[in-house]
């Protein structure tokens, strides 16, 4: 079991504790930008420069759900901790809250056991979620009953959740109030200024996917999907970016007879993700429905290329994107489906030169809610609601439950 040392715990007189626990390795997210590195996805570091600024009223720490083991120091005030998803159970979750004893926490991901020991001490806790929740069968069904008393108490004003359908989504599922549910987004994209027209080469074109290598998230049916265009005579490219064991897909590729036009790029900084965007003639997000998250990135990051959006009808994409005007949907783990709208942008000029005017619009209607900075200094200034700042930026109070 990890354990806090004691000296570590001891907040500096004066300023209260300040605990935010995620997945993903705040500190090495760190030192790669003091080192000067690109960030990996967008907003990352303005993330970690807003999370350093609240040292100057609290003592923060972050709680990093993550594979490497640490307790480090990053600045005065500002701390790291990393522990592994499995050591996170109700005795180590107990543990560290009575050991770092926070005054606020900030929860980006529902894990049960810590909800469960911020509830038994009463710490003011926000919920800010990125999870597109369902309740399929009796379990699913128990879960969502478990999490939604877990999310239910005088010390949580609301739970927040990234974009409409997720936080839709916590009241279907959850059976939460709409006047308790905050949808958050991350800060507004700028689009290309200039849009395009048509394909270079309508026979041959240049299509990104930029995610993890996983089946979930969709990367089988493009490779299964570009096998379909060049069988009817469209000799399609695929570059892919992102995080995961590219041999697997390599040899599947390969097996596909696609090695010569898959080009498998590895984790690129968030820049170059952009710039390949706008460098090809559309950009894929098949996501399937088992994968669960919000709004992903890559179609904010997609609408703004000007390079027209083929997604999946994933559950929290459906309805954000209509069909043939800010991008073309297919349906989820279908490569038949993907490759006809494949097919469908490369023979109609017209409406490859509509979707990629039309995004700036389509992305501008994407954003619903408070930016989650401004969420977080909300949630800090008043844990309590008292100046009912949750019921103003509802799903109720924002009239699209």
């Amino acid at each position: 079991m990890t354990h806090v040392s004691d000296q570590a715990a001891q907040p500096p007189d004066g300023f209260p504790g300040l605990l935010i626990v995620q997945t993903g390795d705040f500190g090495a997210a760190w030192a790669r930008m003091t080192d000067g590195e690109p960030e990996t996805y967008r907003d990352q570091y303005a993330s970690l420069r807003f999370v350093a600024g609240l040292a100057q009223d609290f003592n923060v720490t972050t709680l990093a759900i993550c594979a490497r083991p640490h307790d480090d120091r990053l600045a005065p005030r500002l701390r790291s901790i990393g522990i592994s998803r499995a050591k996170m159970d109700g005795r180590q979750s107990a543990m560290l809250l009575d050991q770092l004893a926070p005054a606020r926490l900030i929860l980006r991901s529902p894990f049960p056991p810590l909800l469960a020991a911020a509830a038994r001490r009463g710490v003011p806790t926000l919920p800010s979620f990125a999870d597109l929740f369902a309740a399929d069968g009796l379990r699913g069904k128990l879960r969502a009953w478990r999490l939604r008393r877990l999310l239910t108490g005088p010390h949580i004003p609301g739970v927040a959740n990234h974009s409409l359908n997720a936080s839709r989504s916590a009241v279907r599922v959850l059976g939460l109030s709409p006047q308790r549910v905050i949808p958050w987004d991350w800060s507004r994209i700028r689009p290309e200024p200039r849009t395009k027209t048509s394909i270079p080469d309508p026979v041959q074109p240049r299509c990104f996917y930029a995610g993890a290598l996983n089946e979930a998230k969709g990367l089988g049916d493009c490779l299964e999907a570009l096998a379909i265009l060049h069988r009817r005579g469209l000799q399609a490219r695929l570059s892919v970016a992102g995080s995961g064991d590219p041999k697997p897909w390599a040899a599947r590729a390969a097996a596909l007879g696609l090695s010569d036009v898959v080009d498998l790029l590895g984790i690129l900084p968030n820049e170059q993700v952009r710039t390949n965007m706008a460098d090809h003639d559309l950009v894929i997000v098949p996501s399937r429905p088992e994968y669960p998250e919000g709004l992903p990135n890559t179609i904010y990051e997609g609408l703004a290329s000007r390079s027209p959006l083929i997604l999946s009808d994933h559950p929290a994409f459906r309805g954000r994107i209509v069909d043939g005007s800010g991008g073309l949907v297919f349906r989820a783990a279908d490569p038949v489906s993907l490759a006809a709208a494949v097919e469908r942008l490369c023979a109609d000029s017209a409406l490859y030169a509509r979707l990629s005017a039309g995004a700036e619009a389509a992305l501008e209607s994407l954003h619903i809610g408070l930016e989650w900075s401004d969420l977080v200094r909300l949630f800090l200034n008043d844990p309590a609601n008292h100046t009912g700042w949750v019921e103003r930026h509802s799903l109720a109070g924002l009239g699209v439950t």
